[in-house]
């Protein structure tokens, strides 16, 4: 500092004398403009109350632009050199990583003005200054915004600004707190360097220490922790502070988008390292510890969202993190009954050691396993076996109802085309189904049965795609009878909607409401077989559209280059079009399939193509009179 000043009073006493006022006469015209070397205009406007407000007020031009000598002075002049009385940020500057960047030639490099401006630069401590903390995030904005020049892949993490002012530190600073942390009090001024150097105050080894000016006493417990000490040691496996609380957008526990909300810290905040079976077993620690709370009745309860029920820092403490063994630790043996007594008054050392995360070979580990093995095949057996109980009854009934029917007078109401046709779509549909949900629900129980059974990836993939091969070629194989068979002609015309539908809808919730003496005057299709074959017609289309697509990505995009979101689209497409296809069919086609008090145990129409004269005059009562006023034979 004391050379910079020297040369500069050297310069003051060596140089031809320059009154500042000749300066204005040129700068001091607001239109003063000049040519850049890429042809744009450049304003050389200087404010004289600008500058004079500024920390260089008391300067004389030439004190920084010390090429500016004679009358006229050259037309352009050297860059200024800050280094002359700031020597000692210079130096820091160098060798930081905006400084080495700006060495390097990179053109979105800061310099000096960039952080401090030219002619208006004020002091740090002052609140107009781009440099007051309040500030600092606007002035570090300009290049790592999310407009800013500096990309993701250079400083390693997204919109670090945006983020920051959505955290405590920014909220506290818009909201005028001055002393709240801002870049500068994290990442340095001058001497900003990359993460990876030792030297830097966002190390990792550095971090609680960068923490610590604000927060000393959290601090001070969490490097006596467990986490701190094996941080010390080198082990950089373990959590620093913004491992828990995150980078820029860190916010208080008490909001729910905290990784430190009671709700989140399980998941979010322990699972990463706690629920890394790679780590676990490199330290030495439980399993999955995780997972055993997660199941629990506090993960539970936490998960649905309750805010009193214990989670991890409620037994291990939150800083101050510290083994069993450690006499000082929340959950040594010696410890536990207070700890527990928190939320159990009445908490027994007995009930203490019931409650803790099973050790993988434990006696109660392995009582547990071997219980939840029994119980699992117990279920597949003693449910499965009601199942075949029922379905043998169920099976019975069928039987006798297909028995009866030969005995009646029967219609056919569709022939055996349309019979196979239904036959293929219901076992591809049902195969397809199962599959399906079996890829996106891999840890569900029925999953983690058929598995067990057999249906592995392999297995379910190629079921999945013959499934489908299935269900198209049935698709295609009804509609070349639709438009091509002399038999079926006037059979898809009877199957559009028209008006009379809505009339017959009215009619028949008006007769099952009991407003209504007699049933709607049906023909053929009804109002609620139109509506499901085009809902069968729309899901084959979009399901068969979408899984080829699925099946085929290369192809797809090569037909469509430019729609690089298909595959994306098309898989959530095929995923909710599977929801509402399966709930349909579940909830509504096989309600009149078996479930309606007329058609139990089953309709067997779509089975055997035929329906009694008795069912026919009276569900569809137009159709049969059609029929008799045709004189065609209806009756077998």
């Amino acid at each position: 500092m004391l050379r910079g000043c020297l040369i500069v009073a050297f310069l003051l006493l060596t140089l031809p004398a320059f009154a500042q006022n000749d300066c204005y006469e040129c700068h001091g015209e607001p239109d003063f403009m000049r040519e850049t070397e890429s042809g744009e205009e450049e304003s050389l406007f200087v404010s004289d109350s600008t500058f004079s407000n500024s920390v260089h007020g008391d300067f004389e031009c030439i004190d920084c632009h010390i090429d500016a000598v004679g009358d006229p002075h050259p037309d352009r002049l050297g860059t200024v050199n800050c280094s002359l009385c700031h020597d000692d940020a210079q130096a820091e500057f160098a060798l930081s990583l905006h400084g080495q960047k700006f060495m390097a030639g990179d053109s979105c490099a800061p310099t000096c003005s960039s952080c401090h401006g030219k002619h208006d630069i004020k002091s740090s401590s002052d609140n107009s200054s781009r440099t007051f903390s309040i500030n600092l995030p606007n002035t570090c904005g300009e290049c790592h915004g999310k407009d800013g020049p500096i990309c993701l892949d250079e400083v390693g993490v997204a919109s670090p600004v945006e983020n920051f002012e959505k955290g405590v530190h920014g909220q506290a600073l818009l909201a005028g707190n001055d002393e709240a942390a801002s870049c500068d009090d994290c990442h340095g001024s001058h001497l900003l360097l990359p993460r990876g150097n030792p030297q830097s105050k966002i190390f990792q080894q550095n971090i609680s220490k960068t923490c610590s000016p604000c927060h000393e006493d959290i601090v001070r417990e969490y490097d006596n922790s467990s986490h701190g000490k094996a941080l010390a040691r080198g082990q950089f496996d373990a959590p620093t502070c913004i491992t828990c609380h995150g980078e820029h957008n860190i916010y208080s526990p008490s909001d729910e988008n905290a990784p430190t909300n009671p709700i989140h810290i399980a998941n979010q905040t322990c699972k990463p390292c706690h629920g890394s079976p790679k780590l676990n077993e490199k330290y030495g620690l439980l399993a999955d510890p995780t997972s055993s709370y997660e199941n629990s009745y506090h993960g539970l309860a936490s998960a649905r969202g309750s805010k009193v029920a214990a989670n991890c820092t409620s037994c291990h403490g939150i800083h101050n993190i510290l083994g069993s063994s450690d006499p000082q630790s929340s959950i040594s043996p010696g410890n536990l009954k207070e700890t527990c007594g928190q939320c159990h008054p009445n908490a027994t050392e007995e009930f203490t050691r019931s409650y803790v995360h099973a050790k993988t070979g434990s006696l109660d580990d392995a009582i547990s396993q071997l219980i939840a093995k029994i119980y699992k095949w117990l279920i597949v057996i003693v449910i499965g076996g009601m199942v075949l109980h029922n379905f043998i009854i169920w099976l019975s009934y069928v039987r006798k109802k297909y028995r009866a029917m030969q005995q009646e007078s029967v219609i056919i109401r569709f022939d055996r085309h349309w019979v196979i046709q239904h036959v293929a779509t219901f076992i591809s549909f049902t195969t397809l189904v199962v599959t399906g949900f079996a890829l996106k629900f891999p840890n569900a129980g029925w999953v983690q049965v058929l598995m067990d059974l057999g249906l592995t990836e392999p297995v379910r993939s190629v079921l999945h795609r013959i499934a489908a091969v299935v269900l198209i070629a049935a698709a295609i194989y009804q509609w070349v009878f639709l438009l091509f068979m002399k038999k079926w002609k006037g059979e898809l015309q009877s199957l559009l909607p028209d008006f009379t539908d809505v009339r017959e809808f009215l009619q028949h919730m008006a007769y099952h409401l009991g407003l209504r003496a007699e049933r709607p005057d049906f023909a053929r299709y009804s109002y609620i077989e139109k509506a499901e074959f085009w809902a069968l017609i729309w899901g084959n289309i979009v399901m068969m559209l979408t899984g080829l697509v699925l099946w085929f990505p290369t192809v797809a995009l090569s037909l469509f280059p430019s729609w690089t979101w298909l595959i994306k689209v098309s898989e959530t497409v095929h995923y909710y079009e599977a929801w509402l296809a399966a709930l349909a069919i579940l909830l509504y086609h096989m309600f009149f399939a078996i479930f309606h008090p007329e058609d139990y145990p089953i309709n067997l129409a779509g089975f055997t193509g035929k329906i009694t004269e008795d069912e026919a005059k009276e569900r569809f009562p137009r159709w049969y009179r059609k029929m008799m006023e045709e004189k065609r034979p209806p009756v077998e």
